[in-house]
């Protein structure tokens, strides 16, 4: 292959993946200005500018009480997923033992498990210990269901540590915990930031799983979204979706600005 073809092909593949950004970036081109319309429905383009959305949000009671059990169920368990995660990659990486590949085979089911039928069967499970429709049951489905990304991210980057690490610490006198904590915990980071972000997204996002597992007084904010839409189409979700954009990206840049998260991800 000549030099003019592979040219030819890398700005092929620039415009390819260039038009793929674009056609993920669409939607929100069309439902931030929707945020703003004066319109009484969903009508693109708007017509008129209005902040009556965002007021109607704060007027909605339910909205606020959703999106807090939405952020605390995802924090914690995120924080939840992230111990348990690390601990078994650990011992994936450290250790040999009958049935290993069977074991995170099984830990990964839930990438590739109906989402359906995987929230029929926690409520089924969840009924009989009276967690159904309880904080702490959709906190533990929420867990099983983002350990797994927690577990292949910390994988992938505890396979990058050097072994002769370990044994330089231990060399000069570091116990097991201090290593850890020292040695290892600072080299899993960028792991451990990569998998808690997909984590905190994909529960703060979990619609069909949940749809199983809440109840009065408790309803996470997809749900109350869904509900909301089912009889008002009205802008209002349009703004409760620039809302949040506008706190992910905040808490991106503060990501970034404390952490690096440009290196952390490279």
């Amino acid at each position: 292959m000549n030099p003019t073809q592979i040219l030819t092909g890398e700005r092929a593949l620039k415009a390819y993946v260039l038009l793929i950004l674009l056609f993920l970036a669409l939607p929100i081109l069309i439902v931030v200005p929707l945020a703003f319309s004066n319109d009484v429905s969903l009508t693109f383009p708007p017509h008129g500018f209005s902040l009556r959305w965002f007021g109607n949000i704060l007027a909605r009671r339910e909205f606020g009480s959703a999106f807090l059990n939405s952020a605390m169920i995802a924090c914690i368990s995120t924080a939840i997923a992230m111990v348990i995660g690390i601990l078994s990659a650990i011992a994936f990486v450290r250790f040999q033992f009958p049935g290993r590949e069977t074991l995170l085979l099984l830990f990964m089911t839930p990438l590739i498990f109906p989402a359906i039928v995987f929230g029929a069967a926690v409520a089924l499970m969840l009924s009989p210990l009276g967690l159904l429709r309880s904080v702490w049951g959709l906190t533990l489905a929420h867990t099983v269901l983002i350990f797994p990304y927690i577990l292949r991210t910390s994988l992938a980057t505890l396979f990058e540590i050097d072994k002769s690490l370990h044994e330089a610490a231990y060399t000069l006198g570091a116990n097991r915990w201090q290593t850890f904590r020292y040695v290892i915990l600072p080299l899993l980071r960028p792991g451990l930031l990569a998998g808690a972000t997909f984590s905190l997204i994909i529960s703060f996002d979990e619609f069909t799983v949940s749809m199983f597992l809440v109840g009065p007084g408790l309803m996470t904010l997809p749900l109350e979204m869904y509900n909301y839409s089912e009889f008002s189409l009205d802008p209002t979700i349009a703004a409760i979706s620039t809302v949040l954009l506008v706190i992910t990206s905040i808490a991106i840049l503060i990501i970034e600005k404390l952490v690096g998260l440009g290196k952390q991800f490279s």
